[in-house]
């Protein structure tokens, strides 16, 4: 079903664009700051694999480490922005 031009006005007022988030005083996209915790969840959690033993599940690291940081990064911004 199509929409008719008459509404449209009404629809783009429901957009709010991309959230921003305020870093001492200089704005940043939010999607910035999810991948920031997205990179650093990684490289947590692949510390902690060394740690313990568990590197060998991460294999092929290249890989499980981008999906992992893909999947750190996608949660951050349901988590966070998503519900606002």
């Amino acid at each position: 079903m199509l929409i008719g031009f008459h509404k449209m006005p009404a629809l783009l007022a429901l957009i709010k664009g991309d959230p921003l988030v305020n870093v001492a005083g200089a704005y940043f996209p939010a999607w910035l700051a999810c991948m920031a915790v997205g990179a650093a969840g990684t490289w947590a959690l692949q510390g902690m694999a060394r740690r313990w033993g568990l590197a060998e599940a991460l294999r092929p690291a290249p890989l499980m480490l981008t999906a992992l940081f893909v999947s750190l990064t996608c949660a951050t911004w349901l988590v966070v922005f998503a519900v606002r």
